[in-house]
């Protein structure tokens, strides 16, 4: 039996894990539910580390984070599994790159897929106990592929993170891989699958994947002609080591000389699994133990600057400071931009646009994670503005964009989701826009959508119509079941809290670019829509 602490602040959620999961019929024990970091530390140093650590991010006292690095400490092979909110973005990036098992949202959380995911986990455990430890001779060889692989893992993730304090035995143990630590210039190269989400969904999991690449890049490196071998540090990444020689100046080499091999294995990785990989190599090879690992542990750690990279990429780690400028200083105008050409429908304008500011951010190379919040707050954003037009229905659920772009981790990828968004958007807005009856109510919203920045009479949308006043009137009423004065004030309070969001507006500065001359009647009207003035909303939002 596998033993599994359940630890998060909200009560109801704790006991709806323990209530809804068939605990024994899995094979686990429930040794314990904590409604805080801190007494479930307590309790897995004092008494018992758990198995298997299912934890909130945020809570008092040691929040997730904290706890899943001090019981790791006590047991390195623990399986960590994270419960989130959208509010915490941020750490929840954090936490996948301590190497957590998996990260669920509480909103979207279900007995039968937290059971699946458990299930995956223990199968994972026994696999991993059934492989020999590093170190015994040629064992190794004699493992099925799969432990041999996680021999592998064992032994990469040892040398990264472990200090270097017996070096034979080290040099013993890569000897069983074909390296000759310390006797020859290795150059480390990181493999990384491009769209990961993506390429793991053609296979049965995530581990089958892993073993066919690394199936096939093994393979390959066998024909490399020199000492070369793969190991795995990531559920997307491995770590190539190859053996480089010196040149005629006895000088070690970099790039230069794998490059055709890692040419041959993109390709055979394209052809054999429909996979896009990318190669990012380090500086130069080395013959030092010491040298080596610090060049590895750089490409394991350079998540960040790989951002930039063009899919299937290869070429050398560059690592480049990122833009202090604030990105979102353009966002009311990216928005709106955003906004106009889904409401008009502007199918062709779509890729354009999105590769546009891409091209912006590129250029200005701000951090990555600021990146992903921009990107999705533009879409979420959006969604909130289709969903004030009646019956206009939402292309994307806010907890697949969520996720979507937790695991995004190129420029290339977010530009990918965020003109696929637009492109449902807009096909969605013309079947609307098309339907044979009451056309008219969905063309004035659009109009009021596209004209929020100044005033709107009802007059002036009923002649664009070309219908009565009056009669458009109590259409509009009828139909959506709020007045037409109604629709746009609240439209144009949307639009307030989006611009108060910023924080970069004046009040007055608000009201003017909402189309109103009167402050007080502005402030009056937000109150009004929100129980509370522009300035109230204004501090709780930057809370």
């Amino acid at each position: 039996m596998r033993n599994v602490m359940l630890v998060d602040d909200d009560v109801p959620v704790l006991d709806f894990m323990k209530q809804a999961i068939d605990w024994e019929q899995l094979g686990l024990r429930l040794v314990g539910m904590f409604e805080n970091g801190a007494k479930a530390y307590e309790y897995a140093a004092s008494v018992q580390a758990p198995d298997i650590l299912v934890t909130d991010i945020g809570m008092p006292h040691m929040n997730g984070l904290q706890l899943i690095e001090k019981v790791k400490a006590l047991r390195p092979e623990l399986s960590v599994v994270i419960l989130s909110c959208h509010d915490e973005f941020k750490y929840a990036q954090q936490a996948i790159k301590l190497g957590v098992d998996d990260y669920i949202l509480k909103e979207t959380i279900e007995p039968e897929m937290l059971g699946e995911l458990l299930r995956g986990i223990v199968a994972r455990l026994e696999g991993r106990e059934a492989a020999v430890v590093p170190g015994a001779g040629d064992l190794a060889d004699k493992l099925p592929d799969s432990g041999r692989s996680i021999v592998k893992e064992r032994f990469i993730r040892s040398m990264l993170y472990n200090p270097l304090s017996a070096p034979e035995a080290w040099k013993e143990t890569a000897s069983e891989f074909g390296i000759r630590l310390g006797s020859a210039p290795y150059l480390p190269v990181l493999l990384v699958i491009d769209r990961f989400s993506e390429a793991r969904a053609r296979f049965v999991s995530e581990d089958s994947c892993m073993f066919a690449v690394e199936n096939v890049t093994d393979e390959l490196l066998g024909r490399y002609g020199g000492d070369a071998a793969s190991f795995r540090v990531a559920n997307r990444e491995l770590l190539l080591l190859f053996g480089t020689g010196t040149d005629e100046s006895g000088r070690s080499v970099g790039l230069y000389r794998v490059e055709p091999a890692l040419r041959r294995i993109r390709g055979a990785l394209g052809n054999y699994l429909k996979l896009s990989v990318s190669f990012v190599a380090g500086g130069s090879s080395s013959v030092d133990p010491h040298r080596l690992r610090d060049e590895m542990r750089r490409l394991a750690a350079s998540g960040e600057h790989r951002f930039y990279l063009p899919e299937g990429t290869i070429g050398e780690l560059a690592e480049r400071e990122f833009s202090r400028d604030d990105l979102f200083a353009y966002y009311p105008e990216a928005l709106e931009t955003f906004r106009h050409v889904v409401l008009r429908q502007e199918a062709e304008r779509i890729e354009p646009v999105v590769r546009l500011w891409a091209d912006r951010i590129r250029e200005r190379r701000f951090a990555p994670e600021t990146v992903k919040q921009w990107f999705m707050k533009l879409l979420l954003d959006l969604h909130m503005k289709f969903m004030t037009m009646e019956r206009v229905p939402s292309a994307f659920s806010r907890e697949a964009l969520h996720q979507t772009f937790l695991e995004a981790d190129r420029l290339d990828r977010l530009a990918s989701i965020a003109a696929e968004y637009m492109r449902e958007a807009a096909m969605r807005m013309s079947a609307i826009y098309g339907q044979p009856r009451r056309a008219e109510i969905s063309e004035a919203q659009r109009f009021v959508a596209l004209n929020a920045h100044r005033k709107i009479s009802l007059e002036e949308v009923a002649a664009h119509l070309h219908l009565n006043a009056s009669y458009f009137s109590r259409l509009f009423k009828k139909e959506t079941n709020e007045t037409f004065v109604d629709f746009v004030t609240r439209t144009k309070m949307e639009k307030a809290k989006e611009l108060l969001d910023l924080s970069r507006y004046t009040v007055h500065e608000i009201a003017d670019r909402l189309g109103y001359d009167n402050k007080s009647y502005f402030v009056k009207l937000f109150k009004a829509h929100s129980g509370m003035k522009p300035g109230e909303y204004a501090g709780k939002a930057r809370e």
